[in-house]
């Protein structure tokens, strides 16, 4: 039986490595997911960092970020209004609460569904926005529908959006 004579340093070294392997394990689920799963663990990456820029360009009032994430056949129905295309889409969230004033836009990730087809899927997530003035929140909205895969990259498509009273729970589309 062989044994190998291991320094302080080289004890030190390892455990460096196991705990930083640990530590993004528990830090990035998803992306080590991804490395786990495959193709479809990394098309489910590219989804939830496409929610995570909308909530980003809504809460940094960055209307060109928010609209990169949309498809330029987009649809957008909210209110019972539908807003189709690029600039009609545009023109509704420079009107909107978190473009009149400054809010953060958080979600509950765990409230989040994701089905992907292909270069198809269908998404929920839900927003809720805190104006930054007061630490308040304001609005709980949900938005929901189809993702489009244009050139490698998840887009919103065919999407709806609303009300979503706060729940822990409660999923408000379909």
């Amino acid at each position: 039986m062989a044994t190998t004579e291991l320094s302080r340093r080289d004890v030190l070294r390892r455990g460096v490595v196991v705990t930083s392997a640990a530590g993004a394990a528990l830090a990035f689920p998803s992306v080590v997911h991804a490395e786990a799963s495959g193709s479809g663990g990394v098309q489910l990456t590219k989804i939830h960092t496409l929610t995570s820029r909308f909530h980003e360009a809504r809460s940094k009032q960055d209307i060109d970020l928010l609209m990169s994430l949309w498809a330029a056949d987009a649809t957008f129905e909210t209110g019972g209004n539908t807003y189709s295309g690029k600039d009609e889409i545009r023109a509704f969230f420079l009107a909107s609460g978190s473009f009149i004033e400054h809010r953060m836009a958080f979600s509950p990730t765990y409230k989040t569904g994701v089905d992907i087809h292909g270069n198809r899927a269908t998404l929920y997530f839900e927003c809720h926005d805190v104006q930054l003035e007061t630490g308040l929140m304001v609005t709980h909205l949900f938005l929901a529908g189809k993702l489009a895969k244009v050139q490698g990259e998840w887009l919103f498509w065919q999407m709806v959006g609303g009300a979503a009273p706060l729940s822990v729970d409660e999923i408000y589309w379909p």
